[in-house]
């Protein structure tokens, strides 16, 4: 089976019966601010009312998980896609029937389940009002975590009202299944990207992801994570201009996450004007702290070219000013 085949995977499982859901959009109103798990757009969405056939339901969702933003290596991302399946007040046994889907849509990729590995703990949490607790399996593969699956026997709220006798939340992610299944980079989407820092991919495909959902970078509310994750990018890459590999990435994560999103027109300039923006102002206060005193004047809302013809009427050196903006 083709992993990057959105049409592909939902097929998979409508074949088992699952009542297969769009992606959600990847800001959450509800819960924290961006969706960093598949089963919390469903379970909104069943507490709305709002699912047919809420015993077995898939969806391969993209979440965003910025605790991994300070660990990003082979394996660990800030953006992938959470593919997942979900059940509401099903029997124990209906849940090992989906854990059994599960490893037949991994034999199916290749990656065999008499070699899947597992372990169990007792999960218990607070989500939002609900209180929930249920035995949470872990599915290895080589050392490698694939996901976990839960089946909660207690779910409730603070007057008991929610209508929940159990909830079964699967979730994996593709990318990971992808990387130990093809055996090459986490990070390869459509192409070889060995060649490229792992943090610098991280970065591109959660800026890529945040735009397709027309998150614009602002200093408020949803805007802020668009706007630092591009400093982050600046400061990896010292505020140079993206490489012609770099750009060729950015152009398939952006590829990548319309697919999953299923968005269609896309503006890459949003992305290049932010990393520019950016990227301005961190040349500006290098050359301020190398003792350069005659810059404040320069607006970093100016185009890259701008931006150099200002440093040299200033009197920074040709070549220096190369050097600030390439990367060879």
């Amino acid at each position: 089976m083709d992993l990057m085949n959105y049409k592909k995977t939902n097929e998979f499982f409508n074949e088992k019966g699952y009542n297969c859901l769009s992606s959600f959009p990847i800001i959450n109103d509800n819960d924290t601010i961006f969706v960093s798990a598949g089963i919390q757009p469903i379970l909104k969405k069943y507490r709305e009312g709002g699912l047919v056939n809420p015993d077995k339901l898939f969806v391969a969702q993209p979440v965003i998980r910025t605790q991994y933003a300070n660990s990003i290596d082979e394996g660990y991302s800030i953006a992938f896609t959470n593919i997942t399946s979900a059940g509401f007040n099903n029997s124990e046994e209906e849940y090992n029937k989906m854990i059994k889907d599960w490893y037949d849509y991994m034999e199916e990729i290749e990656i065999p389940s008499k070699k899947i590995t597992t372990t169990t703990d007792i999960y218990e949490d607070t989500w939002d009002d609900l209180e929930i607790s249920g035995k949470r399996t872990f599915h290895y593969y080589n050392g490698v975590e694939l996901g976990d699956t839960t089946f909660f026997t207690k779910v409730m709220n603070d007057d008991n009202s929610l209508k929940i006798d159990s909830m079964c939340d699967l979730g994996f992610g593709l990318e990971r299944l992808r990387w130990v299944s093809k055996k090459q980079s986490y990070f390869d989407l459509y192409s070889d990207s060995k060649e490229l820092d792992p943090s610098v991919k991280a970065y591109l495909s959660v800026i890529a992801l945040l735009a397709v959902n027309n998150v614009i970078p602002s200093n408020k509310s949803f805007g802020y994570r668009a706007r630092l994750f591009s400093k982050k990018l600046v400061s990896l890459l010292e505020g140079k201009d993206l490489t012609k590999k770099e750009n060729a990435y950015l152009d398939e994560c952006i590829k990548y996450w319309q697919e999953w999103q299923n968005k269609e027109y896309f503006d890459k300039s949003i992305i290049i004007n932010e990393y520019v923006r950016n990227g301005n102002r961190y040349i500006l206060d290098l050359l301020t702290n190398e003792g350069y005193d005659n810059l404040s004047g320069i607006n970093i809302n100016i185009s890259r070219e701008e931006l150099n013809k200002r440093l040299l009427s200033s009197g920074v050196d040709e070549e220096r000013v190369k050097r600030l903006v390439r990367r060879y």
